[in-house]
């Protein structure tokens, strides 16, 4: 039986002496495509930082390709395979769209394919190799949330992270990423994404997590996540 890419088991996190997730369960399968939504609060992107190694949780695991990865520094969780896009994407306003990209392969697994994966990236991003040589700072805001998924992208992940990727985007630009998303998945690439705005991702990913204090109130397939009470009550006015 395959393992799952991803397994949250009871994760407890806390910054400082406020905790914030209380016993958070996910199970991610390979090549798929995860949704974890909630209202602001509800602990989505601790719970993507306790992944990646940001953060270390109080009690439970998390595990990757059968792999048990919470001890792990962030540095050794990317040469596992883990790259996450934070939230605000964080990139290098200064720099060139190139030289972001060329950040994102540093790891010993990405260095010595970065010049094969650089083309992948661009045929993926095509409007980022016509602006290669421009300032990350100067370009629109959806471009700037295409170059940080690529930029993640350069780590050859097994697993991406995606923090809120349609913050701030005009609906047509969203539509465009996820349509990235899509392209991504079918590579082989598993993907979760953490979203506050819920339809948008709900369209596209088949499956999901509910999140609300901290902890998943409710799963399954997106069709049931929209119909739930929360999601109701916060996103509908129901």
């Amino acid at each position: 039986m395959t393992a799952p890419a991803l397994e949250l088991r009871g994760v407890q996190a806390a910054y400082g002496d406020a905790q914030v997730l209380w016993g958070v369960d996910w199970q991610v399968n390979p090549g798929e495509v995860v949704a974890v939504v909630g209202p602001n609060g509800a602990g989505k992107s601790t719970a993507l930082r306790v992944v990646a190694g940001l953060l270390r949780p109080l009690r439970g695991e998390v595990w990757f390709h059968g792999e048990r990865i919470d001890g792990l520094s962030p540095d050794q969780v990317v040469e596992r395979g883990v790259a996450l896009v934070p939230e605000g994407r964080r990139l290098f306003a200064h720099m060139t769209v190139l030289e972001n990209l060329l950040l994102g392969g540093y790891t010993a697994r990405a260095r010595s394919v970065r010049r094969q994966t650089l083309r992948e990236v661009f045929e993926l991003f095509p409007v980022l190799a016509e602006r290669s040589g421009q300032t990350a700072g100067t370009l629109s805001g959806g471009q700037q949330q295409m170059l940080a998924i690529a930029r993640g992208l350069m780590s050859r992940p097994r697993l991406l992270l995606l923090d809120e990727p349609s913050l701030g985007l005009a609906p047509v630009v969203v539509q465009q990423v996820y349509e990235v998303v899509r392209r991504i998945a079918l590579q082989g690439v598993t993907v979760v994404v953490v979203e506050q705005n819920v339809f948008p991702v709900l369209h596209h990913a088949p499956r999901g997590y509910l999140m609300a204090g901290g902890r998943v109130v409710a799963q399954g397939s997106a069709e049931t996540l929209v119909r739930t009470e929360v999601v109701q009550r916060s996103y509908v006015g129901g």
